[in-house]
């Protein structure tokens, strides 16, 4: 990935940013909109309003290097897509979901780690980002092995019993 982001500015590649934080931001949406169970909304609410404070830092920090939050975002099909994902009404469509969400949380890691590295401007900013798209990717492996998991099983005593319903996806 370092080589497709040589061939950027700074510039470009926090306008990249900015909209990669606001996509993420409403792919999190889905999930807290989804009103599946108790957990699933809370526990992505809480990313949706990293990703949104994630956002406002970059744009201060565009202000402050050129002056105004007017961002661009470079037309490329070097840096990942932004992803999207289908509605969250079952559990491979949730897994599914889940799986897209770590890779963009690794993308904004790697991206973010590149930044860190390669501009003194915002270095501090950029590992502090890196740093919490790691928690978020962290925390994303866990929660989607742990749905994995119950798919595998939903017939097991223990843990599984009861989790579809408190999630809101009425078991398989």
């Amino acid at each position: 990935m370092e080589e497709k982001l040589n061939s950027f500015d700074l510039k470009q590649i926090i306008g990249y940013s900015i909209e990669s934080e606001n996509k993420s931001k409403e792919f999190y949406g889905k999930f807290v909109e989804s009103g599946k169970g108790q957990l699933v909304p809370g526990r992505f609410k809480s990313l949706m309003e990293d990703e949104q404070l994630h956002k406002e830092v970059l744009l201060d920090l565009h202000e402050e290097l050129y002056g105004n939050k007017d961002y661009e975002v470079p037309k490329t099909e070097t840096l990942p897509p932004h992803e999207d994902f289908n509605d969250l009404g079952n559990v491979e469509n949730l897994i599914d979901a889940l799986d897209k969400a770590i890779t963009n949380e690794n993308n904004a890691i790697r991206i973010y780690e590149y930044l860190a590295d390669a501009y003194e401007e915002g270095s501090d900013i950029f590992g502090y980002l890196a740093s919490m798209e790691h928690g978020h990717y962290e925390s994303l492996k866990k929660e989607k092995s742990l749905y994995e998991r119950e798919a595998e099983s939903p017939e097991e005593e223990g843990l599984s019993e009861g989790i579809w319903k408190r999630l809101g996806l009425g078991g398989m």
